[in-house]
């Protein structure tokens, strides 16, 4: 399989418009594209969700922008997510987008069908010396739950706000380990399509 015929799908738990996660997913997203991949992305800031309620999803079924992330994440063949670290945790927004799409859309509808077959980059960027490290071991937990296959090396980006130029961009060592993530997720995608 060629690479360009890989789909990878970026998404952040941040909702703020100066996010560093957001940054640092656009980085992972340019990679993904030297890399010869095809990429999207998923904004939960311009369609945020409702929170999970399942008298509302008994009522109105799955909402149409939980329906259009769902066919997105059946689409992609692999995941890059960016996550910060809210006390410890990855944020509420990003449970709830992933609670939303573990739901079956009719009967026909195989259970997490969103996450089936999936492969997961994760990465966090944190204005602290954490890196992240709880969110994206929290994260790993939910995935695999799910099951996502997840890559055992996380990117963490510790002090961020020093970290990244004003253009947006972090020193080469860090884009080499950047590199290094997509290159290990297109690596493993390819692999598992010739299985």
């Amino acid at each position: 399989m060629a690479k360009k015929d890989l789909k990878i799908l970026g998404l952040s738990g941040s909702l703020r418009e100066g996010s560093f996660n957001k940054k640092l997913l656009a980085l992972v997203l340019r990679s993904a594209e030297r890399h010869g991949a095809l990429v999207s992305e998923i904004d939960l800031n311009k369609t945020p969700l409702p929170f999970y309620d399942a008298d509302l999803e008994a009522r109105e079924g799955i909402p149409s922008n939980v329906q259009a992330f769902k066919k997105k994440f059946l689409d992609a063949d692999g995941l890059m997510i960016a996550t910060p670290e809210y006390n410890g945790f990855f944020p509420g927004v990003l449970k709830n987008c992933l609670d939303w799409l573990s739901r079956r859309s009719s009967i026909e509808d195989p259970i997490l069908s969103s996450y089936s077959g999936k492969v997961a980059g994760l990465m966090s960027a944190t204005v602290g010396g954490s890196g992240g490290i709880r969110s994206l071991t929290a994260l790993t937990t939910q995935l695999q739950y799910l099951g996502v296959m997840v890559l055992p090396r996380p990117f963490s980006l510790v002090h961020a706000a020093k970290a990244f130029s004003d253009g947006g961009t972090l020193s080469p060592e860090y884009l080499s380990s950047i590199d290094e993530m997509t290159s290990s997720l297109i690596d493993t995608l390819q692999k598992l399509k010739q299985d």
